[in-house]
């Protein structure tokens, strides 16, 4: 039996040298298509992340305008009860006992700031703008309690027999409501400085 010849591979190399230009065109195709496909993948993270930064800071801005709006409307109430109850620690003992206090409540919401807090939404606002709002709903806060100290004043206050006098109702809630007022006015503020920034801010 005869050995097998063996055919030294003398036309590989000529082919793969033809072949050469072929294949790295195809090579750079891939990784071109592959960097394209990257980069396609990075802008629309980049702009979904974008809509819903947009989204959270408008609606942190509706919520801001919507409870400002609320609160201005308590501003004049609360500022005539710290007046009348000043105007009855001012007259005699003996006067007129009956003492109004029409406080209602004012409902001040942060559901979208804090959904906003939550979410991925919130990195990619201002952190400039996010310390200021972040200032304004302590403030909200601060508010929201001393709003409900104060009714929880009111509600235990004695029966309408078992007081001296409106003066004794007056001493009662004074420091309460001057406190309650300034609040709301310091707070007003606040929401207007937030809500005067300029659309295009954070």
């Amino acid at each position: 039996m005869s050995e097998p010849s063996t055919v030294a591979p003398s036309g590989l190399r000529p082919r793969l040298r033809e072949k050469l230009p072929e294949i790295l065109i195809e090579a750079a195709s891939v990784v071109l298509a592959l960097l394209l496909a990257l980069a396609a993948n990075d802008w629309y993270d980049h702009r979904q992340e974008a809509e819903r930064t947009a989204k959270a800071r408008a609606a942190i801005m509706a919520e801001l305008a919507q409870n400002h709006r609320e609160l201005q409307s308590a501003q004049p109430r609360l500022h005539q009860i710290v007046a009348d109850l000043t105007g009855v620690l001012e007259r005699p003992p003996d006067a007129d006992r009956e003492v109004k206090v029409n406080l209602g409540l004012s409902l001040l919401s942060q559901a979208a700031w804090q959904a906003a807090l939550t979410t991925q939404a919130a990195q990619g606002l201002d952190f400039d703008w996010m310390t200021r709002v972040a200032q304004v709903y302590e403030l909200q806060s601060s508010y929201m309690h001393a709003q409900n100290a104060s009714v929880d004043a009111i509600a235990a206050l004695p029966f309408r027999d078992e007081l001296a006098n409106g003066q004794d109702v007056a001493r009662r809630l004074i420091s309460r409501m001057r406190a309650l007022s300034q609040l709301a006015d310091g707070l007003v503020g606040a929401y207007e400085d937030v809500l005067e920034e300029p659309n295009d801010a954070g």
